[in-house]
């Protein structure tokens, strides 16, 4: 019998006090008490994200839900924009936006490189038209952690008008992200990752800049940001909300608050690396060029195939993730971004040496562990 272990980059393990909370009586969306809950929970959330907290929105959905809703919200109806494909999610968005008609100028990257923010001001000065960049922060296909600081400055630079939209869905309550500061204009997250909580819930921030641009937007109902804006101002949502996830939500951000964000992106940035480093001691070879906190993506050594891993890990009760398209055959993907300690990434590079070994590589025990405990301390 094996103990059921998620180490999935989403959904991640969530704290027990999230659960319980989750599970308490639900209450009423249109009452009083709920009302405090949900404004106290936007504040939280406002300051995890480190964005003025009258803007920040709570959506039921999924973080796709969130980036669609912000799209439609600013940019108008056949605009071009510049979208950085550099995995799956850079992927997806640039789909998300030819789907509603928008022109798409892609900079296409190998998986596991990061955006040279200087290519992005190449394709700018060719397409100085365009009225956004859309981008992940930590695509989590590949583990890349992309600069996008020095991408929203390159922006400004170019083409100032252009807006910095930001896929933060591994990123959130994860990696250093300060959008005010750097100068981006809208970021999108989840709940079920950095944050702690079960699927369900979407986030979406967008900047004054952002909310200025009102001229010929595609019409949306459920997914119309300046309605929820108004709405979620005065403590309430559009429509009904997904009540018990923000009773775990707030939870979940006051054990972040309470922690300190520093402390938690250090933390977490620490449990990633010991993940690294203990597989690349058992000839596991980070696929990410710049590293995300969130993720370690991490390719098959030569003649073991990936899915094999993967396989070998949910023999033993423990859930991570595979390559995706191409990559399938040669990454595997643990993280330990959610509710984890130093000892679930032992835990994993334990795991990782018992597979290996079953899988005819030649390791021996505890050289991983090694590794791992170097960087933890």
């Amino acid at each position: 019998m094996f103990k059921t272990r998620l180490y999935a980059p989403g959904p991640v393990d969530v704290p027990p006090q999230v659960l319980e909370a989750t599970a308490r009586p639900v209450v009423h969306h249109r009452t009083a008490a709920f009302k405090e809950l949900f404004l106290r929970t936007r504040d939280k959330l406002a300051e995890v994200a480190c964005v003025p907290g009258d803007d920040v929105l709570i959506l039921a959905g999924s973080g796709t839900a969130g980036f669609e809703a912000g799209l439609l919200a600013c940019i108008p109806r056949g605009a071009k924009i510049i979208g950085v494909n550099a995995g799956k999610f850079g992927e997806r968005w640039t789909k998300l936006a030819r789907h509603y008609g928008f022109e798409v100028a892609e900079l296409t990257l190998p998986w596991g490189q990061a955006a040279d923010p200087e290519a992005v001001r190449a394709l700018l000065k060719s397409h100085p038209d365009a009225v956004a960049v859309m981008t992940t922060h930590s695509e989590t296909s590949t583990g890349v952690l992309h600069d996008v600081e020095v991408i929203a400055k390159v922006v400004r630079e170019t083409v100032p008008d252009a807006l910095v939209l930001v896929d933060t869905v591994t990123s959130l309550g994860v990696a250093e992200l300060r959008p005010k500061e750097w100068g981006l204009d809208g970021i999108f997250s989840g709940s079920q990752k950095g944050l702690m909580t079960p699927p369900g819930l979407a986030f979406a921030w967008l900047s004054e800049r952002a909310w200025a641009r009102t001229d010929d937007l595609h019409p949306t109902f459920y997914l119309d940001l300046r309605k929820e804006r108004l709405q979620q101002r005065a403590g309430q949502t559009a429509y009904t909300p997904a009540v018990s996830l923000v009773a775990g939500l707030e939870v979940a951000l006051s054990m972040l608050l309470d922690e300190g964000l520093r402390a938690v992106w250090h933390r977490r940035g620490g449990l990633n690396r010991a993940v690294l480093e203990g597989a690349g001691a058992l000839g596991c070879k980070p696929y990410a060029e710049r590293i995300s906190p969130a993720v370690a993506a991490l390719y098959a050594p030569e003649g073991v195939a990936a899915p094999d891993i993967v396989k070998g890990f949910g023999a033993r009760g423990m859930r991570i993730a595979g390559g995706q398209d191409d990559a399938k055959g040669h990454l595997f993907r643990p993280s330990v971004m959610g509710y984890a300690d130093r000892y679930d990434a032992l835990v994993l590079v334990a795991a990782l040496e018992e597979i290996l070994l079953e899988l005819g590589q030649p390791v021996t025990l505890g050289q991983g562990l090694a590794a791992a405990l170097r960087v933890l301390g």
